[in-house]
């Protein structure tokens, strides 16, 4: 392919996620916000322990000082909608892979290893995008367990939650975003 034909495709593929991240924005503000008092969050509150810890890299929550609801809320939805609904991974050197000839048969298999690998990257790659965004809107990283960080939170590994449920989640992380300062230590 010649280069201009694939600073063509970069440049389509741009224009395709900026409109899609325009359009997720704007359903996001259709949603009704709720007052901040009447939005129930858990308490981020516990005692670390090594088998916590081990998994933060994969369960936090973000934190900004002097940032109120409504600007935690609208970072919070505009990295969301970077994040969201990442498509499924190509797993390299598949030799059942449809492109490689494989047919309905390399695409059952190839079906079931992106359900197993896929799914797992998707999720990786959604929690690497909002700590590279909101990192980048001067928001902190905070630890928190499994049972707490479910939540408040979603993974989209093989399906997405409802937009009603994913704007209630984000608003609650939008409260505990601009809330007190936590009391567990920062993430790297």
């Amino acid at each position: 392919m010649s280069k201009s034909k694939r600073n063509l495709l970069n440049i389509s593929a741009i224009s395709i996620l900026f409109l899609e991240v325009h359009s997720t924005m704007a359903k996001a503000q259709d949603v009704a916000i709720l007052n901040e008092s009447s939005i129930k969050i858990p308490s981020t509150v516990f005692s670390e322990n090594a088998e916590i810890t081990k998994d933060y890299d994969k369960y936090f929550y973000f934190y900004r000082e002097e940032t109120s609801f409504t600007e935690a809320l609208s970072d919070l939805t505009e990295c969301d909608a970077y994040a969201r609904g990442l498509t499924s991974f190509q797993v390299s050197g598949n030799p059942y892979n449809s492109a490689n000839g494989g047919g309905l048969g390399g695409a059952v298999i190839g079906g079931a290893m992106d359900a197993i690998i896929g799914s797992a990257k998707r999720r990786g790659a959604r929690r690497a995008n909002m700590r590279v965004c909101m990192g980048y809107k001067g928001y902190h990283r905070y630890g928190l367990p499994k049972q707490i960080w479910e939540q408040i939170n979603f993974d989209e590994g093989n399906s997405s939650p409802t937009e009603s449920d994913r704007q209630k989640m984000l608003m609650q992380q939008a409260k505990i975003a601009s809330g007190p300062k936590p009391a567990n230590p920062e993430l790297n």
